[in-house]
Protein backbone atom coordinates (compact mmCIF):
# COMPACT_ATOMS: atom_id res chain seq x y z
CA UNK A 1 0.00 0.00 0.00
CA UNK A 2 1.70 3.06 -0.69
CA UNK A 3 2.49 5.82 1.64
CA UNK A 4 0.45 8.55 2.20
CA UNK A 5 2.03 12.34 0.76
CA UNK A 6 1.72 15.21 2.96
CA UNK A 7 -0.07 18.29 1.36
CA UNK A 8 1.98 21.15 0.23
CA UNK A 9 -0.05 24.31 1.31
CA UNK A 10 2.97 26.71 -1.38
CA UNK A 11 2.18 23.92 -4.38
CA UNK A 12 5.06 23.58 -6.26
CA UNK A 13 6.67 27.23 -5.36
CA UNK A 14 10.39 26.92 -5.04
CA UNK A 15 11.45 28.63 -1.71
CA UNK A 16 13.79 31.14 -1.82
CA UNK A 17 17.58 30.05 -0.58
CA UNK A 18 19.83 31.40 2.37
CA UNK A 19 21.22 33.33 0.34
CA UNK A 20 18.24 35.92 -0.68
CA UNK A 21 18.53 37.31 3.06
CA UNK A 22 21.99 37.87 3.53
CA UNK A 23 23.07 41.50 3.25
CA UNK A 24 24.63 42.96 0.24
CA UNK A 25 28.79 43.09 0.49
CA UNK A 26 28.45 46.93 -0.84
CA UNK A 27 26.52 47.74 2.20
CA UNK A 28 27.74 45.13 4.57
CA UNK A 29 31.62 47.07 4.47
CA UNK A 30 31.78 50.22 6.33
CA UNK A 31 34.52 51.63 3.54
CA UNK A 32 32.27 51.16 0.82
CA UNK A 33 31.45 54.16 -1.12
CA UNK A 34 27.72 52.81 -1.54
CA UNK A 35 27.47 52.03 1.94
CA UNK A 36 28.63 55.17 3.67
CA UNK A 37 26.66 57.77 4.27
CA UNK A 38 27.01 61.52 5.85
CA UNK A 39 26.88 61.29 9.66
CA UNK A 40 24.37 64.10 9.71
CA UNK A 41 21.99 62.36 7.01
CA UNK A 42 22.28 59.11 8.68
CA UNK A 43 18.69 57.90 10.17
CA UNK A 44 17.94 55.46 12.50
CA UNK A 45 15.63 53.08 10.82
CA UNK A 46 15.75 50.23 13.41
CA UNK A 47 12.56 48.56 13.40
CA UNK A 48 12.31 47.88 17.54
CA UNK A 49 8.82 48.19 18.08
CA UNK A 50 9.48 50.16 21.38
CA UNK A 51 12.08 52.20 19.86
CA UNK A 52 9.33 54.65 18.61
CA UNK A 53 9.02 56.36 15.07
CA UNK A 54 12.83 57.08 13.02
CA UNK A 55 14.76 59.36 15.25
CA UNK A 56 18.15 61.83 14.27
CA UNK A 57 21.14 61.29 16.18
CA UNK A 58 21.65 64.51 18.26
CA UNK A 59 24.23 67.35 16.87
CA UNK A 60 27.44 68.52 18.47
CA UNK A 61 25.42 71.52 19.29
CA UNK A 62 22.53 69.75 21.25
CA UNK A 63 25.05 67.73 23.19
CA UNK A 64 27.35 70.79 24.31
CA UNK A 65 23.21 72.40 25.72
CA UNK A 66 23.02 69.23 27.32
CA UNK A 67 26.29 68.92 29.10
CA UNK A 68 26.10 72.75 30.04
CA UNK A 69 22.32 72.07 31.72
CA UNK A 70 24.05 68.88 33.48
CA UNK A 71 27.22 71.05 34.72
CA UNK A 72 24.91 73.80 36.18
CA UNK A 73 23.01 71.57 37.61
CA UNK A 74 25.82 70.08 39.18
CA UNK A 75 27.12 73.13 40.26
CA UNK A 76 23.78 74.13 41.80
CA UNK A 77 23.99 71.09 43.42
CA UNK A 78 27.10 71.12 45.07
CA UNK A 79 26.40 74.68 45.60
CA UNK A 80 23.53 73.50 47.44
CA UNK A 81 25.07 71.11 49.67
CA UNK A 82 28.00 73.20 50.80
CA UNK A 83 25.48 75.55 52.10
CA UNK A 84 23.30 72.73 53.28
CA UNK A 85 26.76 71.67 55.23
CA UNK A 86 27.48 75.20 56.85
CA UNK A 87 23.89 75.47 57.96
CA UNK A 88 24.07 71.57 59.69
CA UNK A 89 27.54 72.84 61.28
CA UNK A 90 26.46 76.48 62.40
CA UNK A 91 23.20 75.07 63.94
CA UNK A 92 24.89 72.09 65.95
CA UNK A 93 27.66 73.99 67.10
CA UNK A 94 25.37 76.46 68.19
CA UNK A 95 23.66 74.15 70.29
CA UNK A 96 26.66 72.30 71.42
CA UNK A 97 28.42 75.47 72.68
CA UNK A 98 24.21 75.81 75.05
CA UNK A 99 24.64 72.63 76.48
CA UNK A 100 28.26 73.26 77.34
CA UNK A 101 27.40 76.63 79.20
CA UNK A 102 25.74 74.44 81.59
CA UNK A 103 28.85 73.39 82.71
CA UNK A 104 26.95 69.86 83.98
CA UNK A 105 28.40 66.29 83.49
CA UNK A 106 25.18 65.55 81.78
CA UNK A 107 25.89 69.30 79.16
CA UNK A 108 29.20 68.01 78.21
CA UNK A 109 28.11 64.78 77.93
CA UNK A 110 25.32 65.76 75.20
CA UNK A 111 27.63 68.07 73.55
CA UNK A 112 30.08 65.85 72.18
CA UNK A 113 27.81 63.19 71.62
CA UNK A 114 26.35 65.72 69.19
CA UNK A 115 29.38 66.66 67.81
CA UNK A 116 30.46 63.35 66.89
CA UNK A 117 29.65 63.67 63.40
CA UNK A 118 30.20 67.39 62.80
CA UNK A 119 33.86 66.80 64.12
CA UNK A 120 34.27 64.40 60.90
CA UNK A 121 32.57 67.17 58.93
CA UNK A 122 34.75 69.95 60.35
CA UNK A 123 37.82 68.44 62.28
CA UNK A 124 39.06 72.00 63.43
CA UNK A 125 36.47 73.91 64.79
CA UNK A 126 33.64 71.44 65.73
CA UNK A 127 35.98 68.87 66.65
CA UNK A 128 37.59 71.54 69.22
CA UNK A 129 34.52 71.96 70.66
CA UNK A 130 33.94 68.73 70.48
CA UNK A 131 37.67 68.20 72.31
CA UNK A 132 36.61 70.56 75.08
CA UNK A 133 33.54 69.24 76.40
CA UNK A 134 35.34 65.61 76.42
CA UNK A 135 38.31 67.43 78.04
CA UNK A 136 36.19 68.87 80.86
CA UNK A 137 34.24 65.68 81.38
CA UNK A 138 37.88 64.19 82.11
CA UNK A 139 39.53 67.10 84.56
CA UNK A 140 35.70 67.19 86.56
CA UNK A 141 33.81 64.18 86.08
CA UNK A 142 36.54 61.68 86.03
CA UNK A 143 36.41 60.39 82.64
CA UNK A 144 39.50 58.66 81.58
CA UNK A 145 38.28 57.37 77.93
CA UNK A 146 37.51 61.49 77.44
CA UNK A 147 40.48 62.47 77.71
CA UNK A 148 41.77 59.87 75.30
CA UNK A 149 39.28 61.29 72.78
CA UNK A 150 39.96 65.06 73.02
CA UNK A 151 43.78 64.00 72.79
CA UNK A 152 42.89 62.34 69.66
CA UNK A 153 40.96 65.16 68.26
CA UNK A 154 43.50 67.78 69.28
CA UNK A 155 45.56 66.46 66.86
CA UNK A 156 44.90 68.20 63.87
CA UNK A 157 43.77 71.65 65.18
CA UNK A 158 47.12 71.22 67.20
CA UNK A 159 48.65 71.43 63.51
CA UNK A 160 46.27 74.06 62.44
CA UNK A 161 48.41 77.83 61.28
CA UNK A 162 45.61 79.46 63.66
CA UNK A 163 45.05 77.21 66.84
CA UNK A 164 41.03 77.40 67.65
CA UNK A 165 40.52 78.72 70.84
CA UNK A 166 38.36 75.53 71.91
CA UNK A 167 41.75 73.95 71.26
CA UNK A 168 43.22 75.60 73.28
CA UNK A 169 40.67 75.33 76.17
CA UNK A 170 40.36 71.96 75.64
CA UNK A 171 43.80 71.41 75.99
CA UNK A 172 44.24 74.02 79.65
CA UNK A 173 40.98 71.66 80.71
CA UNK A 174 43.28 68.48 79.96
CA UNK A 175 45.87 69.81 82.30
CA UNK A 176 43.70 71.23 84.88
CA UNK A 177 42.42 67.74 85.31
CA UNK A 178 46.15 66.57 85.94
CA UNK A 179 47.12 69.47 87.80
CA UNK A 180 49.49 70.74 85.60
CA UNK A 181 49.35 74.34 86.56
CA UNK A 182 51.79 75.81 84.48
CA UNK A 183 50.60 74.05 81.35
CA UNK A 184 47.16 74.45 81.64
CA UNK A 185 47.94 78.21 82.87
CA UNK A 186 49.67 78.92 79.30
CA UNK A 187 46.80 77.83 77.17
CA UNK A 188 43.94 79.36 79.34
CA UNK A 189 45.94 82.46 78.73
CA UNK A 190 46.24 81.78 74.68
CA UNK A 191 41.94 81.75 75.06
CA UNK A 192 41.95 84.87 77.01
CA UNK A 193 39.34 86.28 74.27
CA UNK A 194 37.21 83.63 75.43
CA UNK A 195 35.20 84.25 78.96
CA UNK A 196 36.04 80.24 79.05
CA UNK A 197 39.89 81.53 79.91
CA UNK A 198 39.18 83.71 82.63
CA UNK A 199 36.72 80.91 83.95
CA UNK A 200 39.65 78.13 83.97
CA UNK A 201 42.03 80.59 85.27
CA UNK A 202 40.30 81.34 87.95
CA UNK A 203 39.68 77.43 88.68
CA UNK A 204 43.62 77.16 88.64
CA UNK A 205 44.34 79.82 91.09
CA UNK A 206 42.44 77.54 93.31
CA UNK A 207 43.95 74.43 92.76
CA UNK A 208 47.55 76.39 93.30
CA UNK A 209 46.49 77.46 96.71
CA UNK A 210 46.55 81.12 95.56
CA UNK A 211 43.14 81.97 95.03
CA UNK A 212 43.97 86.22 95.11
CA UNK A 213 45.49 85.58 91.53
CA UNK A 214 42.31 84.33 90.20
CA UNK A 215 39.57 87.16 91.67
CA UNK A 216 40.18 89.68 88.41
CA UNK A 217 40.28 86.97 85.23
CA UNK A 218 37.20 84.74 87.15
CA UNK A 219 35.20 88.35 87.48
CA UNK A 220 35.94 90.07 84.63
CA UNK A 221 34.49 86.71 82.43
CA UNK A 222 31.51 86.76 84.95
CA UNK A 223 30.97 90.42 84.15
CA UNK A 224 31.50 89.46 80.23
CA UNK A 225 29.45 87.08 79.83
CA UNK A 226 26.74 87.11 82.61
CA UNK A 227 25.15 83.82 81.87
CA UNK A 228 28.68 81.36 81.80
CA UNK A 229 27.35 79.52 84.51
CA UNK A 230 31.40 78.39 85.12
CA UNK A 231 32.84 81.89 85.19
CA UNK A 232 29.79 82.81 87.59
CA UNK A 233 30.58 79.71 89.89
CA UNK A 234 34.29 80.00 90.43
CA UNK A 235 34.07 84.09 90.81
CA UNK A 236 31.44 82.76 93.84
CA UNK A 237 34.18 80.71 95.40
CA UNK A 238 36.94 83.20 94.64
CA UNK A 239 35.37 86.27 96.26
CA UNK A 240 34.35 84.17 99.26
CA UNK A 241 37.78 82.68 99.89
CA UNK A 242 39.48 85.37 98.73
CA UNK A 243 38.22 88.21 99.37
CA UNK A 244 35.64 87.21 102.26
CA UNK A 245 33.02 88.46 100.33
CA UNK A 246 29.50 87.31 101.44
CA UNK A 247 27.39 89.15 99.22
CA UNK A 248 29.47 89.10 95.94
CA UNK A 249 29.79 85.60 96.47
CA UNK A 250 25.89 84.87 96.86
CA UNK A 251 25.18 87.17 94.17
CA UNK A 252 27.77 84.93 91.61
CA UNK A 253 26.25 81.54 92.92
CA UNK A 254 22.50 82.83 92.28
CA UNK A 255 23.38 83.75 88.83
CA UNK A 256 24.84 80.61 87.69
CA UNK A 257 21.86 78.36 89.32
CA UNK A 258 19.53 80.52 87.26
CA UNK A 259 21.44 79.60 84.00
CA UNK A 260 21.94 75.80 85.58
CA UNK A 261 20.07 74.89 88.25
CA UNK A 262 21.79 71.71 89.14
CA UNK A 263 25.57 73.43 88.97
CA UNK A 264 27.13 71.50 91.52
CA UNK A 265 29.89 74.33 92.56
CA UNK A 266 26.93 77.00 92.89
CA UNK A 267 24.80 74.86 95.15
CA UNK A 268 28.17 73.52 97.31
CA UNK A 269 28.82 77.54 97.68
CA UNK A 270 25.40 78.37 98.84
CA UNK A 271 25.82 75.40 101.34
CA UNK A 272 29.39 76.73 102.91
CA UNK A 273 28.14 80.11 103.00
CA UNK A 274 25.43 78.87 105.14
CA UNK A 275 27.25 77.33 107.09
CA UNK A 276 29.65 79.95 107.66
CA UNK A 277 26.55 81.84 108.96
CA UNK A 278 26.77 84.48 106.40
CA UNK A 279 23.00 83.66 104.74
CA UNK A 280 20.29 81.96 106.20
CA UNK A 281 20.01 78.04 106.31
CA UNK A 282 16.84 77.67 104.36
CA UNK A 283 18.33 79.69 101.09
CA UNK A 284 20.91 76.70 100.39
CA UNK A 285 18.25 73.80 101.45
CA UNK A 286 16.56 74.11 97.84
CA UNK A 287 19.28 73.69 95.28
CA UNK A 288 21.38 71.32 97.62
CA UNK A 289 17.68 68.94 97.49
CA UNK A 290 18.01 69.23 93.55
CA UNK A 291 20.87 68.49 93.22
CA UNK A 292 20.55 65.50 95.09
CA UNK A 293 17.70 64.21 93.34
CA UNK A 294 19.28 64.65 90.05
CA UNK A 295 19.87 60.85 89.63
CA UNK A 296 19.89 60.93 85.62
CA UNK A 297 22.51 63.26 85.18
CA UNK A 298 24.28 64.28 88.29
CA UNK A 299 27.79 61.89 88.81
CA UNK A 300 27.39 59.70 92.24
CA UNK A 301 30.25 61.34 93.86
CA UNK A 302 28.59 65.15 93.18
CA UNK A 303 25.49 64.00 95.00
CA UNK A 304 27.04 62.74 97.62
CA UNK A 305 28.95 66.01 98.67
CA UNK A 306 26.06 67.29 98.15
CA UNK A 307 24.02 65.05 100.68
CA UNK A 308 26.91 65.84 103.13
CA UNK A 309 26.72 69.29 103.40
CA UNK A 310 22.72 69.12 103.55
CA UNK A 311 23.04 66.70 106.61
CA UNK A 312 25.06 69.19 108.17
CA UNK A 313 22.60 72.30 107.27
CA UNK A 314 19.79 69.98 108.50
CA UNK A 315 21.44 69.51 112.00
CA UNK A 316 22.06 72.80 112.47
CA UNK A 317 18.15 73.64 111.82
CA UNK A 318 17.57 70.99 114.56
CA UNK A 319 16.04 68.47 112.06
CA UNK A 320 17.59 65.37 113.09
CA UNK A 321 15.57 63.17 110.95
CA UNK A 322 16.18 64.73 107.93
CA UNK A 323 19.93 64.82 108.86
CA UNK A 324 20.09 61.27 109.17
CA UNK A 325 17.73 60.51 105.34
CA UNK A 326 20.38 62.29 103.48
CA UNK A 327 23.15 60.67 104.86
CA UNK A 328 21.70 57.50 104.41
CA UNK A 329 20.69 58.54 100.34
CA UNK A 330 24.55 58.43 99.62
CA UNK A 331 25.50 55.48 97.56
CA UNK A 332 28.38 53.44 97.77
CA UNK A 333 29.81 53.85 101.32
CA UNK A 334 30.93 51.43 103.41
CA UNK A 335 30.74 51.41 107.34
CA UNK A 336 33.91 53.53 107.55
CA UNK A 337 33.20 56.26 105.19
CA UNK A 338 29.23 56.25 106.64
CA UNK A 339 30.92 56.71 110.21
CA UNK A 340 33.26 59.72 108.88
CA UNK A 341 30.01 61.20 107.14
CA UNK A 342 28.30 61.21 110.31
CA UNK A 343 31.01 62.80 112.39
CA UNK A 344 31.76 65.40 109.52
CA UNK A 345 28.20 66.47 109.23
CA UNK A 346 28.55 66.77 113.36
CA UNK A 347 31.76 69.26 112.73
CA UNK A 348 30.29 71.43 110.47
CA UNK A 349 27.10 71.70 112.37
CA UNK A 350 28.60 72.70 115.01
CA UNK A 351 31.26 74.93 113.56
CA UNK A 352 29.83 78.58 113.17
CA UNK A 353 32.35 80.56 111.79
CA UNK A 354 33.91 80.37 108.47
CA UNK A 355 33.38 77.28 106.40
CA UNK A 356 36.26 75.03 106.95
CA UNK A 357 36.34 71.26 105.09
CA UNK A 358 36.52 68.39 106.78
CA UNK A 359 40.01 66.21 106.20
CA UNK A 360 40.40 62.40 105.11
CA UNK A 361 37.07 62.53 103.02
CA UNK A 362 36.41 58.86 101.25
CA UNK A 363 36.63 58.80 97.91
CA UNK A 364 32.90 58.24 96.83
CA UNK A 365 32.78 62.09 99.02
CA UNK A 366 35.51 63.76 96.99
CA UNK A 367 34.41 65.79 94.35
CA UNK A 368 36.09 68.64 92.35
CA UNK A 369 33.78 70.99 92.29
CA UNK A 370 34.22 71.32 95.95
CA UNK A 371 38.15 72.13 96.32
CA UNK A 372 38.07 74.21 99.60
CA UNK A 373 41.51 73.16 101.21
CA UNK A 374 40.51 70.77 104.39
CA UNK A 375 41.31 72.24 107.72
CA UNK A 376 39.24 70.13 110.41
CA UNK A 377 39.75 67.12 111.65
CA UNK A 378 36.50 64.31 111.57
CA UNK A 379 36.19 64.16 115.20
CA UNK A 380 33.26 64.16 117.92
CA UNK A 381 33.02 67.53 118.94
CA UNK A 382 33.36 67.65 122.56
CA UNK A 383 30.62 68.04 125.17
CA UNK A 384 29.89 71.65 126.62
CA UNK A 385 31.19 71.60 129.85
CA UNK A 386 28.48 70.64 132.65
CA UNK A 387 26.54 73.64 134.33
CA UNK A 388 27.77 74.69 137.60
CA UNK A 389 25.63 73.38 140.64
CA UNK A 390 22.94 74.67 142.08
CA UNK A 391 23.40 76.92 145.07
CA UNK A 392 22.29 75.65 148.29
CA UNK A 393 18.55 76.80 149.31
CA UNK A 394 18.79 77.37 153.28
CA UNK A 395 15.37 77.33 155.37
CA UNK A 396 13.43 80.27 156.01
CA UNK A 397 14.13 80.64 159.69
CA UNK A 398 17.92 79.88 158.99
CA UNK A 399 18.15 82.05 156.62
CA UNK A 400 16.98 85.13 158.62
CA UNK A 401 18.75 84.23 161.61
CA UNK A 402 21.95 84.06 160.00
CA UNK A 403 20.93 87.11 157.71
CA UNK A 404 20.48 88.65 161.26
CA UNK A 405 23.31 87.81 163.05
CA UNK A 406 25.73 89.82 160.73
CA UNK A 407 23.66 92.81 161.38
CA UNK A 408 23.82 92.58 165.12
CA UNK A 409 27.41 92.64 165.00
CA UNK A 410 27.46 95.16 162.99
CA UNK A 411 25.84 97.25 165.59
CA UNK A 412 27.36 96.27 168.57
CA UNK A 413 30.67 96.96 166.94
CA UNK A 414 28.64 100.24 165.98
CA UNK A 415 27.67 100.80 169.97
CA UNK A 416 31.36 100.09 171.12
CA UNK A 417 33.35 103.19 172.14
CA UNK A 418 36.76 102.96 170.25
CA UNK A 419 39.70 102.60 172.20
CA UNK A 420 41.90 105.05 172.90
CA UNK A 421 45.03 105.28 171.70
CA UNK A 422 48.05 105.82 174.00
CA UNK A 423 49.74 109.18 174.45
CA UNK A 424 53.08 109.24 172.61
CA UNK A 425 56.16 109.75 174.86
CA UNK A 426 57.98 112.75 175.02
CA UNK A 427 61.58 113.16 175.48
CA UNK A 428 62.19 115.17 179.15
CA UNK A 429 62.84 118.51 179.02
CA UNK A 430 66.40 119.20 180.81
CA UNK A 431 66.67 121.63 182.87
CA UNK A 432 68.28 125.31 182.05
CA UNK A 433 71.31 126.48 183.63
Amino acid sequence: MPKHQPTDPLGDEELPSADAYAVPADLDEPGSPKGSFPEADVVDVSFDDDAGPPRKKPSGLKVGIALAVLALAGGSLLAYRYVHRSRVLAAGMAKAEALIRQDTAAGYREAATLLEPLAEMDPLDAGSLRAFALAMLAADYRDPPAEQKAEALLVEPGRAEKVPVYANLASAALFLGRRAVGDATTYAGRARTSPWGGALQGRLALVAGNPEAGVDPATAAAALDPKLAAAQAVAGDLLRRARQDAAGARAAYQAALAVSPTHPRAALGLAKLALGSQIPLAEAIGPLQKLVGDTQATPRNERARAALLLAAIELRSGDRPAATAALEGIEGLDAAGRGWAERAARVMAEERKRYRAVLAAPAPLQSASDDDPPEVLAVEPEPPPPPPPPAPVLAPKKAMKHAAAPAAKKAAAAKKPAAKKPAPKTAAKKPVR
